[in-house]
């Protein structure tokens, strides 16, 4: 691939800490010699700071370009504008002001675009990845394959790669779909009701309503570190991920088809069908108790209690949450119905479902230690939105 065809895109606002932060860890990238351009995106905001570390900042590796816009144009604007510079250049790396880079970033991205670039069901390639399910706050473990990447039926933000094609696909649905966001049972609820400022939640129904798919890197090649902003109200850790250090490597990318860690929005397997023996057009798969059957499947694989037949059940205790099927591992905690045979009676747990949860997602941190983090945590958040102050 002609290094031409690809540049990174910073995108900022008002965070000038964040935006330094970012553009020395890219300074830090393995480029191998090749000259990438460098184009650091501002949005309007007043803070005369940003546009100082953007202009003083030397890129060493290409070309550097600093825009700017004499109005504010808003985060979905602005990230969609960003994303129409696929007209100047083929691929984009495209990465919010509160990322950090991996030193892998750009040897990563240049073997995943040359493997998918043309693989039609692939919206876009991650540069994050999720290590924490961000609807319903619990830990997400992709099932183990021999591949370096996964896929996921989820755009990603944290940092991604836009190519030409998959972008003007992606925008030209867009435009036939409007701004209106109806409610769908294969969109998360929470999905849909993120504010008008989220381009996100866009490019998330596209790969759901198309049948596309977000690659995942199994290790991060990049991380958010949360910073307060316009959308955030403080700074936290939780979504802080391990990140690839430098070291050169021939990555593993499987297609869709040799992949066993295949997910939809949900963060839910789609691979369990077989496992089980049915149609997975007939299965709902809601081990993070975000679906509810909302689609009225046949069969409903849950850890919600309901007063359907029990298939088969499984217990919760080997990670990730669908190895216990795979494995079969006896319990209780996992059931499947059949939804069309009612029962008079809900087929009790042994003990407290919720306590095995946190048992579960936790590990080892002691419940007097959760509750002392819980009302800290808790009197954090009251002060931030009493004073706005992180």
């Amino acid at each position: 691939m002609p290094m031409t065809d690809l540049a990174i895109v910073v995108v900022g606002y008002d965070r000038p800490h964040s935006l330094s932060r970012l553009l020395d860890s890219l300074d830090r990238v393995a480029f191998d010699g090749e000259r990438v351009p460098l184009i650091i995106s501002l949005d309007r905001s007043g803070n005369e700071a940003v546009t100082r570390v953007a202009e003083a900042f030397t890129w060493n590796h290409g070309e550097k370009t600093v825009r700017t816009f004499p109005q504010r144009l808003g985060l979905k604007r602005h990230l969609l504008t960003c994303g129409d510079l696929t007209d100047d250049f083929e691929h984009l790396i495209v990465l919010e002001d509160d990322l950090y880079a991996s030193p892998n970033l750009h040897r990563f991205a240049v073997q995943a675009i040359d493997r998918y670039r043309d693989d039609d069901r692939v919206a876009g390639i991650a540069l994050y990845t999720h290590l924490w399910n961000v609807a319903c706050h619990r830990p997400f473990l992709p099932l183990d394959d021999p591949f370096d990447t996964f896929f996921m039926q989820y755009a990603c933000s944290w940092g991604q790669i836009w190519s030409r094609e998959k972008w003007r696909r992606f925008m030209a649905w867009h435009r036939e779909r409007g701004e209106g966001f109806q409610p769908d049972p294969g969109v998360p609820a929470y999905v849909a009701q993120w504010s008008d400022q989220s381009w996100l939640k866009h490019h998330i129904r596209y790969c759901i309503e198309t049948r596309r798919f977000f690659v995942y890197p199994r290790v991060g090649l990049t991380t958010n570190f949360s910073d307060r902003g316009q959308h955030n109200l403080g700074r936290e850790n939780g979504y802080q991920i391990p990140l690839q250090e430098p070291y050169a490597k021939a990555y593993r990318f499987p297609t869709l088809d040799e992949s066993r860690a295949v997910y939809d929005a949900y963060f839910e397997s789609l691979a369990l069908g077989g496992a089980l023996g049915i149609d997975p057009a007939d299965l709902c798969v809601d081990l993070y108790g975000l679906k509810g059957n909302r689609a009225n499947r046949r069969f409903w694989l849950t850890l919600a209690p309901a007063a359907f037949e029990v298939l088969k059940s499984f217990d919760l205790a080997l990670r990730p949450q669908e190895a216990n099927i795979l494995h079969e591992v006896p319990g209780e905690a996992i059931r499947l119905y059949d939804t069309t045979r009612k029962t008079d009676a809900i087929r009790p747990f042994p003990g407290n479902l919720q306590d095995a949860l946190v048992k579960y997602d936790v590990r080892n941190l002691s419940y007097k230690d959760l509750l002392r983090y819980s009302l800290r945590f808790l009197l954090g958040r009251l002060k931030v939105k009493a004073t706005g102050k992180g």
